[in-house]
């Protein structure tokens, strides 16, 4: 009987934690392999802190301009729209699966650059075929005139900056 109303008392009992809370910046922190075989570009391999320092470059943009102002969700929309089509339109071809792309706002100009692997079944025609169409077509879709400054390299290890 006693043991029951122990195995009772201990059920109903409420506890509180009194841990503290670990407000640790854990945003694009990339953790080590154990054999250094993850790639990190120069723009992977900064810390969060440095982003305006030393990405300051890729934090410019012309949005809080009162002529060219859009809203948010049209420019989160328009850059995902671009994302997937170089994505699709270049799927060989893509270094460290597309996230290296970057997209610039200059004015009403709509620059996307990155970084594109150079694979010998491309001739020089198609490949600047592939850009004027890849061009005149975001242009068409966003209405706004679109650059692609997208450079070949030979291999993604042209591209690393560190191995973790």
């Amino acid at each position: 009987m006693l043991r029951n109303l122990q195995q009772v008392e201990l059920q109903c009992c409420r506890h509180i934690s009194t841990t503290s809370t670990l407000l640790k910046n854990r945003a694009a922190k990339t953790k080590s392999t154990s054999n250094r075989t993850q790639l990190l570009t120069y723009e992977m391999a900064q810390k969060p802190h440095h982003i305006g320092v030393r990405k300051s470059w890729l934090t410019w943009h012309s949005q809080n301009l009162e002529e060219f102002r859009q809203s948010q969700p049209l420019v989160v929309a328009q850059d995902e729209v671009v994302r997937r089509f170089i994505r699709g339109f270049f799927p060989q071809n893509l270094v460290v699966s597309g996230n290296e792309t970057v997209i610039k706002r200059r004015g009403n100009i709509l620059i996307v650059a990155g970084f594109l692997q150079y694979s010998r079944r491309l001739d020089i025609r198609r490949i600047y075929w592939m850009f004027g169409f890849a061009e005149e077509f975001l242009s068409i879709l966003l209405k706004q005139p679109v650059k692609l400054e997208l450079a070949f390299v030979e291999s993604e290890e042209d591209v690393a900056y560190n191995y973790i």
